[in-house]
């Protein structure tokens, strides 16, 4: 079963790449909150007729929904204030130490035996990250490395979740429903409490008008639904410390994906930042 959960780990890191180029157009018109509560509801609609046909009520379900609070909602909103505050080229590799964090915690809560190979190879996920990342504009503020740091315990914990979900039985497409469904609903929650104390409207049905017609559900449903039921399916099959640090050669793909498209140009910092991750994924693979 390990080759399996290897190439599930594997075909997750580049779904969720091409994912990250893909959003881009839709965050620069709608911005980042609401691209963020769409996707989630086109990933929810796109597992929800899998997830009704094979949910059964378990108690790891619980986790599955804290692993979509914990990632998508408070994770990815903190990374994306990390961002604003301190920069990219700060938030990036301070945020991607969720890699060693998600395998401290997985051998407290999971049992898992973390072996010198996997904790390497985390180790050079979280430097090639910072190799990638390099470049001008980065402000180290407190805010921003307090939120990449938030972020990036958020991001550990809600993948153990999924661990957590996964030993309690939980089918991985149930997972990746669950995770999308509560946190897509809290994340619209949240804007229209906002919207209604400014006193304003927060947008929502006209970012539903503006992406039912375009590749948004189609992303949204590669990247929440598929991603995250293949990223569960290499943690049954390969072990969760092997799964999250493969998947964490996603930087690899979304640099060579951002260059086959003649978006961007690596610079040498960039490359050998890539040999770190391809490094890294080649020691995981034979940890």
């Amino acid at each position: 079963m390990r080759p399996l959960g290897d190439a599930a780990a594997l075909a997750t890191a580049m779904i969720w790449a091409y994912a990250s180029l893909a959003y881009k157009p839709f965050i620069a018109r709608l911005g980042a909150l609401r691209t963020n509560v769409m996707r989630m509801l086109y990933a929810s609609l796109a597992t929800l007729p899998f997830a009704l046909a094979l949910m059964t009520f378990k108690e790891g379900e619980a986790f599955a929904v804290l692993s979509g609070v914990l990632s998508l909602s408070v994770g990815d909103t903190m990374y994306l204030a990390s961002i604003g505050s301190a920069g990219l080229s700060v938030a990036a590799p301070l945020s991607y130490t969720y890699v060693i964090l998600a395998e401290v915690i997985s051998t407290v809560l999971l049992g898992e035996r973390l072996t010198p190979g996997l904790a390497a190879a985390g180790a050079l996920i979280v430097a090639g990250v910072a190799l990638i990342s390099v470049g001008p504009g980065g402000r180290a503020s407190p805010r921003g490395v307090a939120m990449a740091l938030g972020a990036s315990g958020a991001w550990a914990l809600g993948q153990v979740m999924i661990g957590l979900a996964d030993a309690g039985g939980v089918p991985p497409v149930v997972i990746a429903f669950l995770r999308v469904a509560a946190s897509g609903a809290l994340l619209a929650a949240g804007l229209k409490l906002a919207a209604r104390l400014r006193g304003g409207d927060a947008g929502l049905m006209s970012a539903l008008r503006r992406t039912a017609r375009s590749s948004l559900p189609l992303v949204a449903a590669l990247d929440l639904g598929l991603g995250v039921t293949l990223f569960a399916l290499s943690v049954r099959a390969s072990g969760f410390d092997q799964a999250v640090v493969i998947v964490s050669s996603l930087p690899l793909f979304a640099q060579l994906m951002a260059w086959l498209s003649g978006a961007e140009r690596p610079r040498p910092t960039e490359v050998a930042g890539a040999a770190a991750v391809v490094v890294a994924v080649a020691v995981a693979f034979m940890a």
